[in-house]
């Protein structure tokens, strides 16, 4: 079994054998009721083999089943790394859009020309489809605006009368039956679009209307949309193209750890139903599936696990059970909970009143802020990091030794609540309880994906490689190797009890988390690229 979020914080630990956190063990003791408060939260650690064991099962069932979830795509194979081109790529996630320009040279090897991020205001999430979609083609616009400005003549004539060819990443649930199609389905991560938007219609119309309004003098040039694809799908045909399957690796996965969550797999096509085989295109084994592991159909083995946090943050959402795996591991998320945990840990003894007002907003706690406080190098950097999020104009001279909430000496009411070592120390604690445990269930979650495709029985001797973007796997301190160790975990475990063979040498079996840079641009370009080349 893995460290508990509680020693791993206090004992500088983490559960990758790799890797050494930078956290310094907090000066204070655990009060009980804080004790109990991350018993509950640590609960899937007990037995994360047993977790990634009812994810295995639980998507077989989906991929024969789901009609939402484990979709197939028309990919059914990675890129060879000798896809070769210039390309316009679009990358719309759940808080920035990404548009640039990539060339495409072979030999693994690629260049970033112009490019663009965004984050994506909040009113355009609430509002109309078409309404997002005109702002997409604005900056479509500014990249590829910027870009015939900084090139040659020859190349800006070039673009201008043949036009750009398009590949898209889209972070949200869609269906799809060729490269240049995709229906949206109703979307996460704050979006409240609720019908059904042809994605390849909306983005073609905006920016049809942006070609109406340019002038001789800034022209812009016709856009053929050649693929549409996925967040996660992205990644591992980013990665696959950057680091090729060798005779000691091979790279099968590729999962999403930001905002929001998703994972894919090369899957056998015998693990699916009639209805979701291929009918058209070249007969081959195996085929990419869009997974969507993050909505409803993925909750039986997290059930367990929920708790009164998880259920009030769910029921304040945009759309309450839609996204439960999500709501416990997406980097929207995070913070939230800690949040909760707080608000119910603080409040047991000070009225809630007293409390920061930011600590009573809903999502009014980044995850960032968990992120630098769980990496601090002691709880007096941790309590620094607090007062000023929570109280910039009275932080400086604020010491940590003020008392917590006290009588007032004269009169009888409490004075204000403010932040001191032992709060410190508890917000600490309760942040890496709660991203220790999306480590966990990423992981054990991400060991099930491999199940369906059978990559631990087939390929034994290999190293095992599973593709990975998002914020939180990339940013937030040590959660990368958090989840790579409980991956190991399993592993192991599913070794000793015969579930998996072990190697023919007795070397230890091996699962490898591999970032795939600028998963969401790198891979649209590299689809357009195979899309172009007829090798998909």
């Amino acid at each position: 079994m893995a460290p508990s979020a509680a020693s791993n914080v206090s004992n500088s630990t983490s559960t990758s054998n790799t890797s050494k956190t930078n956290a310094a063990k907090p000066t204070t003791p655990i009060p009980p009721l804080e004790a109990g408060h991350l018993e509950r939260l640590e609960a899937p650690l007990a037995d994360v083999p047993g977790i990634a064991r009812a994810f295995e099962v639980i998507y077989h069932n989906l991929a024969l089943t789901a009609s939402d979830q484990f979709l197939p795509t028309p990919i059914r194979a990675l890129p060879t790394g000798e896809e070769k081109g210039r390309f316009l790529a679009l990358d719309l996630g759940g808080t920035n859009l990404r548009v640039a320009v990539v060339w495409l040279y072979g030999g693994s090897r690629l260049k970033v020309c112009t490019r663009g991020s965004w984050g994506i205001p909040q009113h355009f999430k609430t509002g109309a489809a078409e309404v997002l979609f005109r702002w997409v083609a604005d900056r479509i616009g500014d990249v590829v605006g910027e870009y015939l400005g900084d090139v040659g003549s020859e190349e800006r004539e070039r673009v201008l009368s043949e036009g750009m060819e398009l590949g898209v990443t889209f972070s949200f649930p869609m269906e799809q039956t060729a490269h240049d199609s995709a229906l949206l389905m109703p979307m996460g991560k704050g979006f409240t679009f609720t019908t059904t938007n042809d994605l390849p219609s909306l983005l073609k119309t905006a920016y049809d209307d942006l070609l109406s309004t340019t002038t001789p003098a800034y022209p812009l040039p016709k856009l053929d949309i050649l693929s549409i694809t996925n967040d996660s799908i992205s990644t591992l045909l980013s990665a696959a193209y950057l680091h090729h399957s060798t005779e000691d690796t091979r790279a099968v996965a590729g999962i999403i750890a930001g905002t929001g969550t998703n994972a894919t797999c090369l899957c056998p096509v015998s693990k699916l139903p009639v209805l979701k085989q291929p009918t058209s295109g070249p007969n081959t084994d195996a085929i990419l599936l869009n997974t969507e592991w993050s909505i409803r159909g993925t909750a039986p083995p997290l059930k367990p696990y929920i708790t009164t946090w998880d259920v009030q943050l769910d029921l304040e959402n945009e759309k309450p059970g839609f996204q439960p795996f999500e709501e416990m591991v997406g980097g929207r998320y995070l913070g939230e909970l800690v949040r909760l945990v707080c608000l119910d840990l603080f409040s047991s003894s000070v009225p809630k009143s007293q409390l920061p007002e930011k600590m009573k907003l809903p999502y009014g706690l980044d995850t960032k802020l968990c992120s630098d406080v769980e990496a601090s190098v002691n709880d007096d950097e941790a309590l620094s990091l607090l007062q000023d999020y929570f109280d910039p104009d009275t932080s400086s001279s604020t010491s940590s030794s003020t008392a917590t909430t006290t009588a007032a000496t004269t009169g009888g009411d409490l004075e204000e609540w403010k932040w001191d070592l032992p709060s410190a120390a508890s917000f600490r604690r309760i942040s890496a309880a709660v991203s220790t445990r999306a480590a966990a269930l990423i992981a054990a979650a991400t060991i099930g994906v491999l199940g369906v495709n059978d990559e631990l029985k087939c390929h034994v001797e290999k190293e095992v490689l599973v593709c990975y973007t998002g914020t939180v796997l990339e940013q937030y301190p040590t959660f990368r190797e958090r989840c790579e160790g409980f991956m190991m975990e399993v592993v192991e475990r599913w070794v000793v009890e015969g579930r998996i063979p072990p190697t023919s040498s007795g070397k230890r079996r091996a699962v490898r988390l591999v970032e795939a840079k600028d998963g969401g641009i790198v891979g649209a370009v590299v689809l357009a690229g195979m899309v172009k080349e007829g090798r998909t």
